[in-house]
């Protein structure tokens, strides 16, 4: 896979991460507490699953330089 294509697919999987956690529609589902996700209310399971994915993505971005070097190194 190409460099550019490496920094395309990391800069889309950032900007839906982003725009997960700042999606207006949890006005529509707050003060519920039904569905849980993972025992927690659905707005914290929602939060922490973004926060996780968010983390996972970056953590991905650093170590490649940001789309730069491949993430696993053929030897």
């Amino acid at each position: 896979m190409s460099v550019r294509n490496r920094r395309i697919i990391l800069a889309a999987l950032i900007i839906i991460g982003f725009m997960a956690i700042e999606i207006p529609g949890i006005f529509f589902v707050c003060n519920r507490i039904y569905p849980f996700i993972f025992g927690f209310p659905f707005l914290y399971g929602y939060v922490i699953i973004c926060w996780l994915y968010m983390c996972i993505i970056l953590f991905i971005g650093y170590r490649t330089s940001w789309g730069k070097n491949p993430l696993f190194i053929k030897k």
